[in-house]
Parts: structure tokens; sequence; C-alpha cells
């Protein structure tokens, strides 16, 4: 009996139990759709929430201030006017320093928010975070040179404290550690860059207000400046735009070995790890329902060989070999869950899309992993399919024909 034959006879079995078949493989079905599910919206809002960030990742880089053997003094710090030389320096796109306070942003209504990480940009906003505009416009070089107490919201701040974005033109105060407040000029409400992130875990609010870094030396906190954050024209070029930069700085200081590079991927790379570890953990929950799936059908193949005794034993009467039936009983078993791997990738795919449109992100095929989730249910049916149809296989014709 060739494998073709054994293939058909293995068919139409199944075929004789339709609604067994089908419930047997509901488990491979939910465990390979639960999957491709989880790979696809993990994939996705990895892309989704990282993608722009790598792409602003890669040209912008941030040089630190630092020394572990001895102790810097005022001097040896970047000042305002390192920072309009940088700025001219060719390949340098815009720069700002890195600079941050935590302030309590205080509404016109009344409302006090929660404390908020207040961070400094220059007239190059745009081109040193990764967002857009949505309504008034970034800070002008007036506004840097005079100190002038203007800021940038969030939309996400906008629309919990007023309800709409269009409030350039309205005035906030914010409200410092010491408990001292400014009033603050809104001149523009941009998209809050990691709104997508946020909708992922749960919807936790953080707001990313700007005001210029001259207005925050002034105003806000008179420290040295001990990083700069860059944005460099032409990706290519960065290492000799670094290497540029640094060198300025240790000739204007005449310091050397203080003025260190670090590349701004680490949030990227944060993110990335909490995604994947996320969707690990959440694929190994749903590979379990895989685990039970092949459980669930080598129980009901071994049922398929009770109730098939007597005709095995007629088939071996007849000349089959012990690997004919070997083989029959395998390729039901593999056949039922590869079906079952395929349907639940189908549904998978089907269920990605609904999720997606629901959540807002856009769900990416991982054709590894559904390479992969196929070559598992196969596996799953050699795996869970072996024992039973060995049973079947060892079965003595004599005892076969007289069981009843």
């Amino acid at each position: 009996m060739n494998i073709i034959e054994t293939f058909k006879t293995a068919i139409q079995s199944l075929k004789g139990n339709k609604i067994r078949s089908l419930l047997t493989m509901l488990g491979i079905i939910i465990g390979i759709s639960s999957v491709i599910v989880i790979s696809m919206i993990g994939k996705g809002s990895q892309q989704s929430i990282t993608g722009e960030l790598v792409e602003m990742a890669d040209k912008t880089i941030t040089i630190n201030v630092v020394s572990d053997t001895e102790i810097l003094k005022k001097r040896d710090y970047i000042t305002v006017e390192d920072i309009e030389n940088i700025k001219k320096l060719d390949g340098v796109e815009a720069i700002t320093p890195s600079m941050r306070d935590r302030v309590r942003i205080v509404a016109k209504k009344g409302d006090r928010s929660r404390f908020n990480m207040l961070q400094v940009t220059s007239e190059d906003f745009l081109k040193l975070v990764k967002t857009k505009m949505l309504f008034g416009r970034v800070f002008t070089q007036k506004e840097m040179i005079l100190s002038k107490k203007v800021i940038l919201i969030d939309d996400i701040f906008a629309m919990r404290n007023f309800g709409r974005i269009d409030i350039a033109g309205q005035e906030i105060e914010l409200e410092m550690r010491n408990g001292t407040k400014q009033s603050y000029l809104i001149v523009g409400v941009f998209e809050h860059p990691m709104k997508e992130f946020m909708n992922l875990f749960g919807g936790r609010e953080f707001y990313q207000p700007y005001i210029p870094y001259t207005t925050f030396q002034k105003n806000v906190n008179d420290s040295v400046i001990s990083s700069i954050t860059v944005s460099i024209e032409d990706i290519n070029q960065k290492d000799n735009v670094t290497a540029t930069i640094i060198d300025y700085l240790e000739k204007t200081h005449n310091k050397e070995s203080i003025y260190e590079l670090t590349m701004r991927t680490s949030p990227v790379d944060s993110f990335n790890n909490i995604l994947k570890t996320l969707s690990l953990l959440l694929t190994a929950v749903a590979a379990i329902s895989l685990l039970v799936g092949g459980i669930g059908v080598m129980n009901i193949m071994l049922v398929s060989v009770t109730e098939r005794v007597r005709e095995i034993g007629i088939r071996k009467a007849l000349g089959a070999k012990k690997n004919d039936i070997l083989m029959q009983f395998l390729i039901e078993s593999v056949v039922l869950t590869l079906l079952g791997g395929i349907i639940g990738l189908i549904l998978g795919i089907f269920i990605s899309n609904i999720v997606g449109d629901i959540i807002k992100i856009k769900p990416l095929l991982d054709y590894v992993m559904m390479a992969v989730s196929i070559a598992v249910s196969g596996g799953l049916g050699i795996l869970f399919g072996t024992y039973p149809a060995k049973k079947a296989a060892d079965l003595n014709p004599i005892d076969a024909l007289r069981h009843e």
C-alpha cells in the first residue's frame, strides 16, 4: 500500500467523523490563532511605537560632560555661547541642552496636575523631537534670545484641561517644587510622541511641556549645562560631526576626555525590550493551548484506534503491513493538526485586523512566525500521534478480528 493510498484512506476516515475531527482541531486552532494575534499585534505595536523613534535616534547624538577622575569646575561645562557656535558647525542640523526639572502644571480653571517633567528645547523643536505641530507654532529666535515665558504643550494636556487643541494664546501656570508659580503663554500644541505607547500600556498619561532653554536657565533652574542633544543632517556623517563637536569643546574649554558621546538609542532599546518580553510571555501562555490541543489529538486518536480494532484486523488479514497501519494513523493525526494550524492562522489574521482597528494599531504579518506555527502544528501531529499509531500498528491481527 503506497503513501498516496494511505493518505486517501486517512482522509476518508476523518471525513467519516467530521464533527469529532473539528472538535479535535479546536485546541490547535485556538492555540495557533492566539499566537498569530499576539505576534501580529505585538509586531505592529513595536513598529508603531519605536519606528519613528529609531529614525530620530539614528540622526541624534547626546554629548555629556563627565569625569570619573576629577571634580569638574563651572568653566568646564557647556555654555549658551558654545551651543550657538556648535549650531554653526558643518553637519549640525539642530541643537539643544538636555535640561529638565519637575513641575506641576496648573491650568487656568484651577486643576492641578501631578508633577511632570518640564523639558527644554530651541526654535528647532521639530528637528529634535519626532512629532508634529497640531496648532500654533514653535518658539521664535527672538523669544529664545529674550528668554520669554512661552511654552509648548502636548495635545493630551490640551484636551484634558481645555477640551480642545486650538488654545494658542491661553496662559497656564508652572508650579515649581519650591512652591513658586510662573505664568507661561501657550504658543503651540504638538502631538504627544508617546501617545501610542501610553495607549498600549493601559493609558497612564504623562505630559511633556517644553520651554526655551534660555528661559529655563533664567527662571527655573540656572544649573550648568552638562549635556547637549544634537541632530545631524546626514546620518553617514555622524562620526565626523561628533568628532568635530567634541574637538570644539575640548579646544574651547582647554579640557580633554570629559566630553563623551552617548547615542540616543536607549529609550528605543528599552521600549523594544519591553515589547519583546511582553510578546514572548503572552506567546508562551498561548502555546499552552497548543499543548492541550496536542493532548486532545492523542486522546481522540487513541479512541479512534479502539473503535477501529476490527477494521485494523481486517486490513492486516488482507495484507496491510505494520508500517501501512502506522502511517495511516500518523497521517490522520498530522492532517488534523495541520488543518487546525491553517484554520488557526487564517482566524488569527482575521482577529488581528479587528483588534488592530479597535486599538488603532496596524498589525504586521510575521512570516517567520507563520511558518513556525504551521511547522509546529505538523510537529504536534507527529509528536502526539506516534503513540496511538504505534498502538494500532502493533495490534495482533487475530486478536483484532475477534474484537467486538
